[in-house]
């Protein structure tokens, strides 16, 4: 796993890639139409379930990244004299809750990030990196870009998107690869009172 390399704190033993059986039936149903769409491409889960402490690693490693990016002298014992800073973490990274009633939607088994890959498991170029934090993340930021890599970036991300939606899941505004079902942002995005999951 990506995390893992990075010294996300996983437990020995733990399950890893763990997602909530719906999504997981949904997730075949994906990939059974995207044999009608495409058969060369195939679905790659890049990311899913996270306990809140790997999400509390992840987020602070992403603010410390951006600080360095900026030049900023911090650690993230000084996030909090940086709240704009913090905010952008926050746009591709959510704040590690460990409030039952508001978990981070990766740590709910509702939310994954997923690409299209060869049939040798190597991920289709996307325009982006996976969890790459700037406005070339963004679902639709190629779509109005005329040249011949952003044209076909633009409709890859298309096509992962249209064969996801279909069967129900949510895309996030900033991140062409996290999908969610169930989780509170399928909540919102769907207009309903309650998400089917918390926390595992």
């Amino acid at each position: 796993h990506p995390y893992y390399e990075l010294g996300a704190p996983y437990g020995e033993n733990e399950n890893i890639w763990k997602l909530r059986e719906e999504v997981v039936k949904r997730l075949i149903k994906v990939n059974d139409y995207l044999k009608l769409k495409n058969k060369s491409l195939y679905l790659l889960i890049y990311d899913s379930w996270r306990p809140i402490e790997v999400q509390e690693f992840m987020f602070n490693r992403a603010f410390i990244l951006e600080c360095k990016r900026l030049n900023i002298d911090a650690s993230v014992k000084d996030m909090e004299n940086y709240p704009i800073l913090q905010k952008n973490v926050e746009k591709f990274w959510a704040y590690p809750s460990f409030d039952e009633g508001c978990p981070p939607p990766h740590s709910t088994g509702g939310a994954l990030d997923i690409t299209l890959a060869d049939k040798y498991g190597n991920i289709i170029e996307m325009g982006s990196d996976i969890d790459q934090m700037d406005d070339k993340s963004k679902p639709d930021f190629y779509k109005n870009i005329e040249n011949k890599d952003a044209i076909i970036w633009n409709e890859r991300r298309n096509l992962l998107k249209e064969i996801m939606i279909k069967f129900e899941f949510v895309q996030h505004p900033n991140e062409w690869w996290h999908f969610s079902y169930g989780d509170q942002l399928w909540a919102w995005k769907n207009k309903k009172e309650n998400a089917f999951y918390g926390k595992i």
